[in-house]
This record gives C-alpha cells, sequence and structure tokens, in this order.
C-alpha cells in the first residue's frame, strides 16, 4: 500500500524502515519533537522483532515452535499473550467454518513458499491434510497453554500474527504520546489521527495485476486496512499461478480472488479475516465481513471483477 504525506504547521513527518517478521516494516510518525518521534519509532521496531521471536513458525525457540516441536502428548505453556492469539484465530478459524486456519502448517511447507516455492505431489497433501483443523487445538486456560489432539500438527500464525504486531506497535507508539502515524507491515496498515494539515491519510491498495497502478485509494483515520493478495509470495509453473493463500480444505492455493482488503478496529482481526474472505471467494466471502461488527471490505475475483461491502465505499478517496 501507499500513503500520501506532507508537512505542515507545528508537526513534522519522521519515519524508518527495517526488514522484520519476513517483510519490510516502514513506521511513519507525526510530531513536533524528532527526539521523541525516533525514540518512540524505535520501541515499536522493537514490538515487532519481540513478537516475531514469540510467534514465528520458523525459529525453533519460539513459543509456537515449542507446540509444534511438542506433538500431542502434552500442552505446552506459551504464556498468556500467544495463548490469546491462538485463541483468536481459532475464534476466526470458526465464524468463516474453516477457511481461515492456523493449523495449515504441514500443508504450507509442502510448498516451500520460503525457498522460492514447489509444487507437492497431490499424494503428500492427501497424507498430511487430516491433521489440519482448528477444532484439534486443545486449550488449558488454567496454565495457558496449548497442545494437539493428533499428532503431525502444527500451528502457522503467520496470517494474524502480522497484524498484532502492528496493534502492539502502536500502542507503544501511543503511549509515547504519538497521535497521528501509521505503521505499514508489508500491506498490513494501522492508522491513528491523520497527516499534518489533513483529517485523514490518504491510502493507496496496489493493484493485484499492475505492480505500477493503485486499484483504489481511501481516506482514514483510526482504523486498519490489510490486503492479502495472490501477488505476495507466488511461482509460476505451467502457465499456473501458485500463491501462498491456501484453501485449509483442498490444501491447494485458492482460487476465487486475485486479492482482498479488509478495513477492521484491527489490524489482527483485519489480517486474518482477508485471508478467510480470500479463501471463501466473493459472495461467501461478503457475507464472512458483513457478520462482523466494525468490519469492510473490498474483494477483487479471480476475472479481476470488484466486490464489496456497501459501507466501504463511502471510505473511498474523493478526489
Amino acid at each position: 500500500m501507499t500513503f500520501g504525506s506532507c508537512q505542515s504547521g507545528a508537526d513534522k513527518l519522521f519515519k524508518d524502515s527495517k526488514i522484520v517478521m519476513g517483510t519490510v516494516v516502514e513506521i511513519t510518525v507525526a510530531h513536533r519533537s524528532e527526539e521523541q518521534a525516533r525514540v518512540a519509532i524505535r520501541e515499536a521496531m522493537a514490538e515487532f522483532q519481540r513478537i516475531d521471536d514469540l510467534m514465528s513458525s520458523y525459529k525453533p525457540d519460539s513459543m509456537v515452535s515449542r507446540v509444534n516441536q511438542a506433538g500431542s502428548s502434552v500442552k505446552v505453556p506459551v504464556g498468556k499473550e500467544v495463548f490469546q492469539i491462538i485463541r483468536d484465530a481459532a475464534a476466526i478459524s470458526a465464524a468463516s467454518g474453516g477457511a481461515f486456519d492456523a493449523t495449515i502448517w504441514p500443508v504450507s511447507r509442502l510448498w516451500g513458499f520460503e525457498q522460492g516455492g514447489m509444487i507437492p505431489k497431490p499424494a503428500m497433501i492427501e497424507k498430511i491434510l487430516p491433521v489440519v483443523g482448528y477444532q484439534k487445538i486443545e486449550f488449558d486456560e488454567s496454565s495457558y497453554s496449548v497442545g494437539f489432539g493428533v499428532d503431525g500438527m502444527g500451528l502457522d500464525l503467520g496470517a494474524i500474527a502480522k497484524g498484532w504486531a502492528v496493534d502492539r506497535a502502536m500502542e507503544i507508539l501511543m503511549a509515547r504520546g504519538v497521535r497521528n502515524a501509521i505503521i505499514d507491515a508489508g500491506g498490513d496498515l494501522r492508522i491513528v489521527g491523520a497527516r499534518p494539515g489533513k483529517d485523514f491519510w490518504r491510502i493507496g491498495v496496489k493493484h493485484p495485476r499492475d505492480p505500477g497502478a493503485l486499484l483504489m485509494t481511501f481516506d482514514l483515520r483510526d482504523t486498519a486496512i490489510v490486503t492479502s493478495g495472490d501477488y505476495e509470495r507466488f511461482f509460476v509453473a505451467g502457465g499456473v499461478r501458485y500463491h501462498h493463500i491456501l484453501d485449509p480444505a483442498t490444501g491447494q492455493p485458492a482460487r476465487d480472488c486475485q486479492s482482498v482488503t479488509v478495513l477492521a478496529p484491527t489490524a489482527a482481526e483485519a489480517d486474518a479475516c482477508a485471508t478467510a474472505a480470500f479463501v471463501l471467494g466473493p459472495s461467501k466471502g461478503l457475507a464472512f465481513l458483513r457478520a462482523r461488527p466494525g468490519v469492510r471490505g473490498v474483494m477483487v475475483g479471480a476475472a479481476g471483477e470488484l466486490h464489496w461491502t456497501d459501507d466501504a465505499l463511502a471510505l473511498m478517496a474523493r478526489r
């Protein structure tokens, strides 16, 4: 995504970027004091690293990896924060009928998108797919422990943890006195206040098939906006695009959308809901989004057609 900026009045814009959680994180702050702005940005950036260390499925010492390594024989104490995000993920899984499912990890590994991607043999997917299912996650709230009901399961919080990190980082900015800011973590955005001299931040959503063009723009404040698309991590083989947003029911890339943009109260909710709606496709996906309070969305179907919740139109920029 892109966003407009300017400098006027007492506040000025300060920004920094860093590669963390497998993406470029950019934090932009409007503030009178450069020193205070830089301190706030630095602490917010550190929060991304902290959460990645807790929740990455690729780091062997993370809490999530410890759960994945334990098998079904034991519940692993993960602490209140990780317990809560896994519980939230399971709740969105249930609401979406399993279209979003954090237990997709064993199938995701077969596709190897982190290494450039490969097409797994159908027999490999068929063998592993039965262990996928959020209903098989076991929770013990008394000890904040998480386990699995069957062997071979694994958690991948990639479709919600990045949004969670954005929300936590924004909390740090606000605790530091920042009232106008944007955090952009590779398409997961959280916005507070407005840019200097305006009543909003203008956010541009990338076109899923034309890298140099915008699909649409929104004038926003105090919200989160997340876009999931089949152009983010993909490879092409035999003229077919294979992307990382997998349908938990089939273990194959979901085929009914090119991109989904969701606006929600938090980036974590927008993140997970964008994935769920993408897998559900335009008709069921819009119904899912409409059923969630404060959630709006725009979907680009497989043929490039636009679908949207009516209240999303009211936020589109008026040029």
